[in-house]
């Protein structure tokens, strides 16, 4: 059993180390409505410079061409295939051969649903078991709608993929720096605790359920308030901004 599950690993590194350097049918470039979609709709897409939107396109091409997308009372149209891919771009800008490989399914309902799992209503969730995403359209749309309320169900939701992502054995795995990682989870346990204890300043009161949704809220934060997160939580704000790389901070507003 223990030799099956080496050749299967070996097996997943080789596809992915063989789909990286190109050997594999090379993901095809997006088409001109595809991009009008991103240069119409995503804000954080048009802020990029050129050379940096490319590598943008060529991840929402990534998702949007690899990924199987499923509907729930849903048909899911190309705009919204185009824009959750550019959430998850917007978050993996800084990782070009991430691409949640893990999760090959997004599905995606009209509005909040009520998920069967816990019974409760969900904008969202992740379900790493099954290897999927789900989003619910109409908050997706809220999310990118208001830009500085640190509400973005998108980003929430794929920041909780990514977290997930880096500790599965895939051959993408373990991304984030181990040291930063360190010493992120050392912060993240400082402020979760001053949440809980309601001396909390900045993040909203869910950010303390655990370590995963602090990490997802913060997400939210470090995009939609990057420049007031930056100013009141520098030290976690740099860690973040380093482990991700990226510092949304910095980029021109237009």
């Amino acid at each position: 059993m223990g030799l099956l599950m080496l050749f299967i690993v070996l097996g997943l590194f080789v596809l992915w180390a063989a789909r990286s350097a190109g050997f594999m049918q090379a993901t095809p470039r997006l088409g001109r409505a595809q991009r009008e979609i991103l240069a119409k709709y995503a804000l954080h897409y048009q802020r990029l410079p050129a050379s940096d939107q490319r590598h943008y396109e060529h991840k929402v091409s990534l998702f949007v061409n690899d990924k199987v997308w499923m509907g729930a009372g849903i048909v899911v149209a190309e705009e919204m295939k185009v824009m959750i891919s550019a959430c998850a771009a917007q978050l993996l800008q800084g990782f070009p051969d991430v691409e949640l490989m893990h999760f090959d399914r997004i599905v995606v309902y009209p509005d909040n649903y009520r998920s069967h799992r816990s019974g409760r209503m969900h904008q969202g969730e992740v379900r790493p078991m099954a290897g999927m995403i789900i989003i619910s359209w109409d908050d997706f749309v809220h999310g990118y709608a208001q830009t500085r309320d640190a509400h973005n169900v998108g980003l929430h939701e794929m920041a909780h993929a990514l977290w997930f992502e880096n500790s599965i054995i895939n051959g993408e795995d373990y991304f984030l720096e181990p040291g930063l990682l360190a010493q992120w989870l050392e912060l993240a346990t400082d402020e979760i605790a001053r949440i809980r204890e309601g001396r909390g300043e900045l993040f909203r009161a869910y950010a303390g359920t655990n370590h995963a949704e602090f990490f997802a809220v913060v997400v939210e934060y470090f995009f939609e308030r990057s420049s007031q997160f930056k100013e009141e939580l520098p030290e976690l704000y740099g860690t973040l901004s380093a482990m991700l790389r990226q510092d949304p901070a910095t980029v021109p507003q237009k």
